[in-house]
């Protein structure tokens, strides 16, 4: 189908601006991006001029005119352009009546989804989250600890004492630590079984990630964050090379989108390595991760953050909610399969751009 983008409109809450792209044949897709007005601005100065007029489907030429046109004294936001990437293939899948994970080449109907939530300073705090996670069905959970290097250590060893042996634990201390504390504290982490050890340092301390990699057992995960957000699509090959990482980190919001996801996933392919998704947290850009996650063999989890019981959902009609086996399935129907709920958006709405 022949097509063409003809506007990209921003519609702006305090923290969250909706991008919906829409096309000549009355098709219109839609994406997420954080933070509200200031990357809405950035989005209408930079990376909206280069999508108009072109065809959607052509999401590689417009992904690299993104790109160029930030290089060029944009200065976008690191996750000015996934809202954009992710609304372009929502057109797509619309427009072929196929789900985005069919698109990029369907690898799996579901996959097994992990619990998490923000910062905790608090041992019990953290301990009930855990007890809450494995009664809603979650075969894992991840902590991000935020009491400093003892007390980080308490709420790792309280919450292994409190699910027991059989719940997958990993630990996310937010690059908190110098060297020697992630070295003490990735070796507490194998004494305690914990599943992975994620960014423990910064993440352009490649010397310092090559470092912990060489001397621990525990997988260490890194890249998230990266060197220049969109661009550290292309700093991944260096952290793969140099063994610096044993997992990779990356998502739609943060890396470029579904386009630049996918990037990562190839590369991260060729060397061997999974690349594991990092939450959005905004529901359509989770359906769009889960739809990279179905699409691709090597990623093990779905990383879940939102509510237990009402599932991943502000924003959409269509939220993401655990199953009975402990997974998380696209709806399957065409494009990121959802409907925007405009009830929850339209009283937030502050400026249009």
């Amino acid at each position: 189908m022949d097509m063409c983008v003809t506007a990209v409109e921003l519609k702006v809450l305090p923290h969250l601006v909706v991008v919906t792209v829409k096309t000549d044949v009355g098709i219109e897709g839609h994406g997420f991006a954080q933070k509200g007005l200031s990357v809405a601005q950035a989005i209408a100065d930079t990376i909206r001029p280069p999508v108009i007029g072109e065809d959607p489907f052509d999401y590689e030429k417009i992904w690299h005119k993104m790109l160029d046109a930030d290089r060029w004294g944009g200065l976008t936001p690191l996750n000015a352009y996934g809202a954009v990437d992710v609304a372009l293939w929502d057109v797509m899948g619309k427009a072929v009546g196929k789900p985005i994970y069919k698109l990029l080449g369907g690898c799996r109907e579901r996959v097994k989804a992990y619990n998490t939530t923000g910062g905790v300073d608090d041992v019990d705090r953290q301990v009930g989250f855990a007890l809450a996670a494995k009664e809603a069905g979650f075969s894992g959970y991840k902590l991000h600890p935020k009491a400093g290097y003892d007390g980080d250590l308490a709420q790792c060893r309280a919450v292994r004492e409190a699910v027991g042996a059989d719940m997958v634990l990993m630990s996310d201390p937010v690059a908190a630590y110098n060297h020697q504390q992630a070295l003490r504290m990735g070796r507490e982490l194998e004494k305690l079984d914990y599943y992975w050890f994620e960014e423990p340092l910064m993440d352009p301390d490649i010397e310092g990630y090559a470092e912990l990699t060489r001397r621990l057992e525990i997988p260490v995960v890194g890249t998230e964050w990266g060197q220049g957000g969109v661009w550290g699509v292309y700093t991944v090959p260096q952290y793969l090379v140099r063994g610096a990482v044993d997992i990779v980190r990356s998502d739609v919001s943060w890396k470029g989108g579904i386009t630049g996801l996918l990037k990562t996933f190839h590369l991260c392919e060729a060397f061997g390595f999974n690349c594991e998704v990092h939450t959005a947290m905004m529901s359509l850009m989770d359906h769009a991760n889960l739809h990279v996650i179905c699409s691709r063999k090597n990623c093990e989890w779905f990383e879940y953050a939102g509510s237990l019981t009402e599932g991943i959902g502000f924003g959409v009609k269509q939220p993401i909610r655990l199953d009975a086996d402990g997974c998380v399935a696209p709806t399957g129907a065409p494009g990121l399969g959802v409907e925007l709920d405009w009830d929850q958006i339209d009283p937030q709405i502050v400026t249009e751009l």
